[in-house]
């Protein structure tokens, strides 16, 4: 296997603001037998969560080994978090996603089945690609963002309109107090459109104390409204950050609820296969 990290910022030079240095863990299925050598695989990128405060590890390269085995290259962004506000994790996850289509060559992946991945508030930075890509703000610094084919968000922050996870968008925009403005243009289920927005696999917990379940509803009712085929899965139990739900990640991984979750994982895989047809 391929594993190196990549500093975008030594290949994408407007990425070098303010001290920022966001990372891409590169982990990449080697083809050792010539009979393979045309097989390309679709990429996931996958981006962890923490409040726009911290990425966490938990949903960074475990999550990556469970899609590695499913046949794909997996790419795990550590992008720039507060002080760095708005909009510089979307310039990175724009330049991670350059990148893995500008060497898909090299890495055998197929330029046209890409996926992203996002936890939490990693998760509102997955659907802000999906539904932002456009945004003035980003084109200021990125001339042409690469689509993706896919999503899926996991317990993700979507909305700035209550009931909401306001440290995110504290973190996100370095407001303490968000105008009306803010809360429409960081509310991403104003912004679903289907000219951008790809096919969606969502999941959360229905006792999520952190991030309230509401936002994946309306997420997803945003995107049925554009006619766009989701997947959504709420759970009974689990609450928040539970990530592939197994053992040394979560406290309760023998848990029935936890048992139940982890399922999670093997929904979406099955999901993205019949997307991408791999």
């Amino acid at each position: 296997m391929i594993f190196k990290t990549v500093h975008l910022k030594e290949l994408y030079p407007t990425l070098d603001r303010n001290g920022a240095d966001p990372t891409l863990e590169v982990m990449v299925q080697e083809i050792h037998k010539p009979t393979f050598a045309d097989h390309k695989r679709p990429s996931v990128l996958i981006c962890p969560g923490g409040g726009y405060s911290v990425t966490w590890s938990g949903e960074g390269q475990p999550v990556a080994f469970d899609y590695l085995a499913a046949g794909c290259n997996c790419f795990v962004l550590r992008y720039s978090v507060k002080p760095h506000i708005f909009p510089q994790s979307l310039i990175e996850v724009t330049c991670a996603v350059d990148y893995i289509i500008s060497n898909a060559d090299e890495f055998g992946c197929d330029a046209d089945k890409t996926a992203i991945i996002g936890f939490s508030a990693g998760g509102h930075l997955a659907a802000s690609y999906c539904t932002l890509r456009n945004d003035p703000e980003l084109l200021k610094f990125v001339a042409d963002p690469k689509p993706v084919q896919a999503a899926i968000l996991c317990y993700p922050v979507i909305s700035a309109e209550m009931p909401t996870h306001l440290g995110s968008f504290i973190s996100l925009t370095g407001k303490t107090e968000l105008s009306a403005e803010d809360v429409e243009h960081f509310s991403l289920e104003k912004h679903v459109d289907a000219e951008i927005t790809p096919k969606t696999f969502i999941w959360a917990a229905s006792d999520d104390g952190a991030v309230n379940p509401v936002n994946s509803l309306k997420y997803a009712a945003a995107l049925g409204e554009q006619k766009i085929p989701y997947e959504l899965h709420i759970f009974p139990k689990g609450g928040h950050g539970i990530t592939t739900c197994k053992h040394a990640l979560v406290p309760n991984a023998q848990s029935d609820a936890m048992k139940h979750n982890a399922v999670w994982c093997e929904l979406a895989v099955k999901w993205l296969k019949s997307v991408f047809e791999f």
